[in-house]
C-alpha cells in the first residue's frame, strides 16, 4: 500500500507539471506558443500498433517470457511490469510487428477504453489496445499525460450510437492533440524522467516483495522455516 501511495503522489506530481505546461501554459506567459502545432495522435509516434491475440487453442504461443498485454493489466498502474499471460517465443515470432518497445505508450480503445499505461519491457498486446510508438524527439511521458486527458474523448468517438466502446486504430490516429517543440518536450522529458523512473523502480520492488512474501509464507506456515531465533 505505502509503494502505491507513493507512486499515485509520483504521478500527480507529474501531472500537475503537464497541467502547468500545456495547459495553463504558465511557463509561457499563459498562451500556447506560436511554434507549437495542432497535429493528431499519428503525428506523436512512428507508428500506431494494434495488438492482435495469438491463436489461444495454441498453447505453444503461450508460457514464455513477453508480457501479453490486455485490459485487466492496465488498471491501477503506470507501467505494465506484470501481466496475467506471457507469450512463447513462438508466440512472438507469429507476430513480430506488433512487438511493442520499452516506454510505447498503451492506450485501451475497446470495452474499457481511455486506459493508459508505459511499455517497461519488449510486449505485445491484444487487439483491444492502440499503442504509440513514441517519435524521436517526443517525450514518451508527455504522450502518456496526453493521453490521460483524452480519455473522455475517446470514450465518446469509439461509442458512435453502441453501448460499447470501440474506437479503431485510423480514428485513434486521427485525434486531434497539440504538439509543442521539440526543446519544450526535451525539458519536459528531463524534468519528468527521473519521476517515471522511481515509480517503475517501485512497481518492480512491489513485485520482488510479493513474489518474496509468496514464496516464504508457506514455508512459514508449515514450520520448514524456523524464526523462533530471530531477535525483534
Amino acid at each position: 500500500m505505502g509503494i502505491f501511495i507513493l507512486n499515485k503522489n509520483l504521478e500527480q506530481q507529474a501531472q500537475a507539471i503537464f497541467k502547468a505546461w500545456f495547459v495553463d501554459f504558465e511557463p509561457f506567459n499563459e498562451e500556447m506558443p506560436s511554434d507549437w502545432i495542432i497535429g493528431t495522435v499519428d503525428d506523436l509516434g512512428t507508428e500506431i500498433i494494434c495488438g492482435k491475440t495469438p491463436l489461444t487453442k495454441k498453447k505453444e504461443y503461450y508460457g514464455g517470457n513477453t508480457p501479453f498485454i490486455t485490459i485487466p493489466d492496465m488498471h491501477g498502474c503506470v507501467y505494465n511490469v506484470s501481466t496475467e499471460r506471457y507469450l512463447s517465443a513462438a508466440g512472438v515470432a507469429l507476430q513480430p510487428k506488433k512487438t511493442l518497445p520499452p516506454n510505447t505508450v498503451c492506450v485501451s480503445c475497446i470495452g474499457t477504453a481511455g486506459l493508459v499505461n508505459l511499455v517497461s519491457e519488449k510486449s505485445q498486446s491484444n487487439q483491444q489496445i492502440n499503442s504509440i510508438v513514441p517519435k524521436e524527439g517526443i517525450s514518451a511521458y508527455y504522450i502518456y499525460l496526453l493521453m490521460q486527458t483524452l480519455s473522455e474523448t475517446i470514450n465518446k468517438l469509439g461509442q458512435s450510437g453502441s453501448t460499447i466502446v470501440n474506437l479503431n486504430k485510423t480514428q485513434f490516429g486521427k485525434i486531434q492533440v497539440a504538439i509543442p517543440s521539440e526543446q519544450v518536450l526535451c525539458n519536459f522529458d528531463t524534468l519528468c524522467k527521473p519521476l517515471f523512473e522511481m515509480i517503475l523502480s517501485n512497481q518492480k520492488e512491489n513485485i520482488e516483495l510479493a513474489n518474496l512474501r509468496d514464496a516464504l509464507l508457506p514455508k512459514l506456515m508449515s514450520g520448514e522455516l524456523d524464526v523462533s531465533d530471530i531477535d525483534l
